[in-house]
């Protein structure tokens, strides 16, 4: 069962897909059986990320999808305000700062937990900016010391 956070998140990612789709946001709406107040953040959502990338690919047509602004993306409200507020000005900051082995991850920052790193995650997922994991038998000693070589 998911958690409402969850399932807005769900939702949100489908109305995307839909939305790119070429979907109406009242047949979006009606496939997700939403309310209109749901329906009415996902409008808005969605519009702030499209007019992020019209403002930046205005200003330079050669930008790249790591040159997002983190303000004008998907997440929400307090997330974006806690990442700004960090120092991370586009998903470029931030896919090189879930890169990075030495540092913590992004949920060890204050005000970010396991959901708000998830949410954060999905998005570079969706941009393709998280980094590869080349080495399977690496990440799976991350995840269990216990599998690694003595």
């Amino acid at each position: 069962m998911l958690s409402p956070s969850q399932l807005a998140t769900l939702n949100l990612e489908e109305a995307r897909q839909l939305r790119a789709a070429g979907w109406p946001y009242r047949r979006i709406g009606r496939h997700l059986k939403i309310s209109s107040g749901q329906l009415s953040s996902i409008r808005r959502a969605l519009k702030r990320e499209k007019a992020a990338t019209t403002r930046l690919r205005s200003k330079s047509p050669d930008a790249t999808d790591r040159d997002l602004s983190v303000g004008g993306s998907i997440l929400p409200p307090g997330l974006r305000k806690i990442l700004v507020a960090a120092g991370y000005r586009t998903l470029g900051d931030l896919a090189d700062r879930m890169a990075d082995p030495d540092r913590p991850g992004i949920d060890a920052m204050p005000g970010i937990g396991a959901h708000r790193a998830e949410l954060v995650s999905r998005l570079l997922d969706h941009y393709g900016l998280l980094p590869a994991v080349d080495d399977l038998k690496g990440a799976v000693e991350a995840i269990f010391p216990d599998f690694g070589e003595p």
